[in-house]
């Protein structure tokens, strides 16, 4: 909606030209208390927002209005967030880079309390004589037109879905002006609408003590989208990232329900832990270690700050956060903060390091205490209830899976001693296939080089289909592998992102770099059947990425690091391996291979290939088949 005939949005109003009067009209989004100037005026300032500005490039944090009147009675009935603001006449200069538009002698405003703009729905009922309810002088009052009060009444519910994310604390609020003589003005605007009082407004000395630490100060339950504060917090953890990044995790023990929510350990679910039912996949982060609830505010820092907290703030200190912008950045997101470069001054560091002398510290150690005290007294309760599930966990979960194979085996009919006898052939005993009930495949059949199983009707044609989402069991050994040196079976992972998980998910709690086990293997059939034309056996590689390959190694082998650094570890790997795949690792060209043959979970899958890869065209439909093990563990 365009504004109305004489008045200019606020997007334009914020780039117009120094000097320039214009007539705006706004939502209020910010408000500070009224303060006195140097010349011993009054002073009142406060941000006016419109949809134009908020979805610019340039100031979606508002325009900064300020009014001055010796005579505090004078200044705008300005009271709360979402108050619709109507200026005319008013001036547009620069202050520290920034235009701000100021009161002067010509002119006029009108505020329109957000409680008295009804919804658009209702907005015929004052297509007539019926006028919204607004504060200000009957000059004022008496120019507003028809278009003026539809346009207040259709900002406000443009505005709804961003005002309903702010929150001006009460104690910011304009403050009442001191018992006197009622002017006639005001008198005028009681007697239009008995019924609607104007608002009442309190000191903002009185509704919050100072803090010792700036007028911008704020609990961190107090913070909201789209406001700057200093936090005093304490560090819960600190992630260098790189390019001149630090991220903060910090909680002055306050909750704030727009932050994320750190689960408990009492309330995980199963679902919620890390690995499978028997800890053998996924990689097993630590756990958070508090405080839980919606009580750790994430802030994102540049340099210098950056610089700064990397080299001197640990976890555990208590800093103090200068100017720090609030934010949330889309729907469903979660609020969190940043402190980026002062543009005035980009050596200035915002972060600082508190002792332990101020008032606002010792209440913060005081909740800290108390929130600590509160969950150390659920321990013992906890404890006793949990302390007997812990003694027989792990014979639990050894029972468990032995009924789960009992009643795999009886439904195909193969009794425990029948599959004993089975295993009495040679096969690996320390090697378990998770599907034994299956029946098994050749390693040809899983190729299936003849395409019998990957031949399908598309559009009335018969075509070769490049694979096809199935899963084996096979009898096979290994004959080689791959990288050639078992030190490079561990790597660093790709760096990704999960945008569903808390920011912590996706983090580890210190800064070395974390490996991932990645490894392939060479099978060969190990029974009779499935030769190639020239008699030899056939062969097959699949690969195993982290989970499998923790899954083979079992939950007794450490996670990876790095191998080459790692003695212990290498020889620790080097000895399971062993128990897998014989002598195949130390033995000589001439010397024959000695190795048990075991069953094994085989999954068919199939990637595209880039473009860029001469073998696309010579695959059906761009596709590539693969192998991948899957659910073998070496006990």
């Amino acid at each position: 909606m365009a504004p109305p005939k004489g008045f200019i949005d606020l997007a334009a109003a914020y780039s117009t030209s120094d000097g320039t009067f214009v007539n705006i009209i706004g939502a209020v989004v910010d408000l500070m208390p009224i303060a006195r100037t140097r010349s011993n005026e009054y002073m009142i300032t406060f941000k006016l927002l419109d949809q134009r500005l908020r979805d610019s490039a340039y100031g979606s944090q508002g325009l900064t209005v300020r009014f001055f009147n010796a005579d505090q009675r004078l200044l705008p009935k300005v009271g709360a967030h979402a108050d619709i603001v109507l200026l005319r006449q008013i001036k547009i200069m620069p202050f520290n880079n920034q235009p701000i538009a100021l009161s002067n002698y010509q002119t006029s405003v009108l505020v329109f309390p957000a409680a008295a703009i009804p919804d658009p729905s209702f907005s015929i009922a004052y297509q007539g004589t019926s006028r919204l309810n607004s504060l200000g002088v009957p000059a004022a009052v008496g120019k507003l037109t028809l278009e003026e009060q539809a346009y207040v009444i259709e900002l406000k519910a443009q505005l709804s879905s961003t005002i309903a994310q702010i929150q001006i604390p009460a104690a910011l609020a304009a403050p009442a002006a001191p018992a006197a003589p009622a002017t006639p003005a005001a008198d005028q605007s009681r007697k239009r609408d008995p019924h609607m009082p104007l608002p009442t407004f309190r000191y903002a000395e009185k509704a919050k003590e100072q803090s010792g630490l700036g007028p911008k100060f704020q609990l961190v339950k107090e913070l909201r989208h789209q406001k700057f504060a200093d936090i005093c917090a304490q560090v819960v953890k600190k992630f260098p990232n790189q390019f001149g990044t630090c991220e903060l995790y910090v909680t002055d023990y306050t909750e704030n329900k727009d932050m994320w929510y750190y689960t408990p350990p009492e309330e995980e679910t199963a679902a919620q832990r890390d690995g499978d039912e028997y800890g053998y996949s996924g990689i097993q982060k630590k756990t958070w270690p508090g405080p839980y609830g919606w009580l750790v505010l994430k802030v994102n820092l540049k340099d210098p700050h950056a610089h700064f907290a990397n080299r001197n703030v640990e976890e555990g200190d208590i800093v103090l956060l200068r100017n720090v912008k609030m934010k949330i950045m889309r729907e469903g997101a979660k609020l969190e903060g940043d402190i980026w470069p002062d543009t005035r001054n980009p050596e200035k560091v915002l972060v600082l390091k508190m002792s332990y002398e101020k008032r606002e510290i010792n209440e913060l150690l005081a909740r800290k205490e108390s929130y600590w005290a509160a969950r150390k007294a659920k321990e013992p309760r906890q404890q006793q209830q949990d302390e007997l599930p812990k003694r027989s966990a792990a014979e639990k979960k050894r029972q468990k899976k032995q009924r789960q194979q009992e009643r795999a085996l009886a439904r195909v009919g193969v009794t425990e001693g029948s599959r004993n006898m089975k295993r009495d052939d040679g096969t690996n005993k320390h090697v378990r296939c998770s599907t034994e009930e299956a029946v098994p495949s050749s390693v040809r059949d899983i190729l299936d080089p003849d395409n019998v199983r990957h031949t399908a009707k598309l559009r009335g044609r018969t075509q070769i289909i490049p694979f096809i989402n199935a899963k084996y069991r096979a009898k096979v050994r290994v004959v080689d592998f791959e990288p050639k040196a078992i030190e490079d079976f561990a790597v660093l992972p790709l760096p990704e992102e999960d945008e569903g998980s808390s920011p912590i998910d996706a983090m580890h709690w210190d800064a070395s770099p974390k490996y991932e086990w990645f490894l392939q293997l060479l099978l060969e059939e190990a029974g009779t059947p499935g030769t190639t034309a020239g008699g030899k056996k056939e062969q097959m590689w699949i690969g195993l990425a982290h989970e499998e390959a923790q899954y083979l190694l079992g939950r007794d082998m450490d996670d990876p690091q790095d191998l080459r650094s790692n003695p212990q570890l290498l020889a620790k790997l080097k000895e399971k391996l062993c128990i897998l795949w014989g002598n195949l690792e130390e033995k000589r060209a001439d010397e024959p291979l000695s190795n048990r043959s075991f069953e094994c979970c085989v999954m068919e899958y199939g990637i595209e290939l880039d473009d860029s890869d001469p073998e696309k065209k010579s695959v059906p439909f761009g596709y590539q088949k693969l192998f991948r093990m899957f659910g073998t563990t070496i006990l």
